[in-house]
């Protein structure tokens, strides 16, 4: 099967954020039990080069310290 660009970077991002939580001394895998991921799927993200889901990518990166913000639109509460 043929690796994306989007998968190669993925990839790319899960080893800088596991480098980050390696730096920081923090206990991963209590950590991720904590956030709802079970060891199986944490074993096939970290150690397996697995595509991690949406929610999972959010853990890790609220794990890491990592802060994502995304934009919001204050939209009047009237009909158009």
């Amino acid at each position: 099967m043929e690796t994306t660009v989007y998968e190669s970077r993925a990839r790319e991002l899960i080893s800088e954020i596991k480098k980050i939580i390696e730096v920081k001394g923090l206990n991963l895998d209590s950590a991720l039990e904590d956030a709802g991921i079970s060891p199986d799927t944490a074993d096939n993200i970290l150690n397996q080069n697995a595509i991690p889901s949406l929610s999972e990518f959010l853990a890790l990166c609220e794990i890491s310290g990592i802060t994502i913000h995304l934009p919001s639109i204050e939209t009047p509460n009237t009909p158009m």
